[in-house]
């Protein structure tokens, strides 16, 4: 996608890459960083270098717990988006987060 960084972590663009083969799924921006959406809703992206998608308050609690997340604060104010993550753990696991999080968007 025109304007997306150069310096995207070769994990994550593996990870678009295979998002990209479902038709519904697009590339985006999200508050300046390049995100994932489908059917005009944001699931994921990309912040300093982490993944971050958007799966469900208890699944967040979860990663959290296991040290493999924290919750996302794009602000660094304290006041984390509801249902999203930061995912701090190898990237070897991002692309089944960012596959689970698509397939929430039709729960």
């Amino acid at each position: 996608m025109t304007g997306m960084p150069l310096q995207e972590p070769p994990a994550y663009r593996a990870v678009v890459e295979s998002l990209l083969s479902n038709p519904a799924v697009s590339e985006a921006r999200m508050m300046g960083m390049p995100a994932l959406k489908a059917r005009g809703r944001l699931f994921g992206g990309l912040a300093d270098g982490c993944l971050v998608v958007r799966i469900g308050r208890s699944r967040v609690d979860e990663l959290v717990a296991m040290a493999h997340a924290e919750p996302f604060d794009p602000s660094g104010r304290g006041r984390p988006m509801r249902d999203w993550a930061l995912v701090r753990q190898s990237p070897e696991g991002w692309e089944s987060l960012a596959h689970e999080a698509l397939t929430l968007l039709d729960a």
